[in-house]
């Protein structure tokens, strides 16, 4: 058994796509992104061989870790962000991870047919290769991202008997779509946000919807409006949210069909767009960017939430996973979040037992506002 180090562009694609059958977020995905060339984290692919051919693959990613990811509020957040915008390279980590900063969860694959015990000692050579490449680097900080919970049983023993800390991570949204009609699923809402939303959508009949499967001539555009709302957004999770510029053209161009844009004009001003990404039974708005104050105007991101729900109901899709963040919105139309898990350890003992133990405190769910204040809302809905 031997591990190597890949470019996604050298991938055949059954090598791969044979692990994640119908993910929309295979191989092609993975090739787009590479294609887009990021600035801000170099990706590969990283796979356990045997001579019967790849017993595991997962992709893997390098960049620099904010120290202030993880938290996003209060007196030490704002000190922090201070401390960086001053001094960009003093509170960064070099990483090296598996998973991908562009990746709904981490893509950590086993031969199909292979049993448990097969699954972990892979995913225990997966993490060799992880570690022995980041040594070679000179980096001291190793994380696996994104992690679902469907995953946790081969993969969690594994990386605690290595000493990897659990760190959580935000959840994703999904909504479950068992209707025939949008009226059935705007009925399965309460009466207050049901009454919203129909007023909401009397008020945008003038908004103009399309759908593109080719966006080479606006993708400045849709970048710059991605931009606008990251950076509008009252989260800030750094270089995991960012895109290369030409993401959107490069991912639409590789997966067409399956991923398209679409288009939110008023009076010919491009106002929004959603990415959409489609499989058998689940479509993923992929990413969102609006143009303000003309979006919120015209109550965009629920226009373009009702479009991508009937979208998968005349699709005969059962599932919208809408993704992280935007939490209070998504759980009031109804959606439902799934956990997911970090896992990180550094070589450095020292500064290995300072990070587990902040752990504690500053993982992702339990620091992000906008989560805090959505599960606050549920906790008292489910009260009454």
């Amino acid at each position: 058994m031997h591990s190597a180090v890949s470019a996604f562009s050298s991938i055949p694609a059954p090598v791969w796509d044979g692990f994640f059958p119908g993910e929309v977020e295979g191989l092609r995905y993975y090739q787009a992104c590479e294609a887009a060339r990021p600035s801000h984290a170099h990706t590969q692919a990283l796979m356990v061989k045997t001579a019967h051919g790849a017993d595991a693959v997962a992709p893997m990613f390098r960049m620099d870790y904010a120290l202030h990811t993880s938290i996003q509020e209060g007196r030490l957040g704002d000190a922090l962000r201070w401390i960086d915008q001053r001094f960009p390279r003093a509170l960064k980590l070099p990483l090296l991870g598996l998973g991908s900063p562009f990746a709904e969860r981490c893509h950590f694959g086993f031969a199909p047919l292979s049993s448990p015990t097969a699954r972990q000692e892979a995913a225990g050579r997966m993490l060799d290769l992880l570690e022995q490449q980041a040594a070679l680097s000179g980096i001291g900080l190793t994380v696996v991202k994104d992690v679902h919970d469907a995953d946790l049983p081969v993969l969690a023993p594994v990386l605690r008997n290595r000493g990897y800390t659990r760190l959580s991570s935000l959840p994703i949204a999904v909504l479950h779509l068992p209707y025939a009609t949008l009226d059935a699923y705007l009925n399965s809402l309460s009466g207050a946000t049901r009454k919203d939303m129909r007023r909401k959508l009397r008020a945008a009949e003038a908004v103009e919807i399309e759908i593109r499967t080719d966006v080479s001539d606006i993708q400045d555009e849709l970048y710059a409006l991605y931009e606008e709302t990251r950076q509008t957004s009252s989260s800030d999770y750094g270089d995991f949210e960012r895109l290369p510029r030409s993401y959107f053209h490069q991912v639409v161009s590789a997966l067409s069909p399956q991923a398209f844009c679409v288009l939110y004009r008023v009076e010919g001003v491009l106002a929004a767009f959603n990415l959409l990404m489609v499989e058998d039974d689940r479509v993923i708005d992929k990413f969102l960017g609006m143009r303000y104050p003309l979006a919120r105007t015209h109550n965009l991101y629920f226009v373009s939430w009702m479009q991508n729900v009937r979208y998968c109901i005349n699709s005969g899709k059962t599932r919208l996973q809408t993704g992280q963040g935007t939490f209070a919105n998504k759980l009031r139309l109804g959606s439902s979040l799934e956990p997911m898990h970090n896992y990180f350890r550094h070589r450095n003992p020292v500064l290995n037992g300072a990070l587990k133990l902040a752990s504690k405190f500053f993982g992702f769910e339990e620091m992000d506002p906008g989560l805090r204040a959505a599960r606050k809302r549920e906790d008292e809905l489910s009260s009454l």
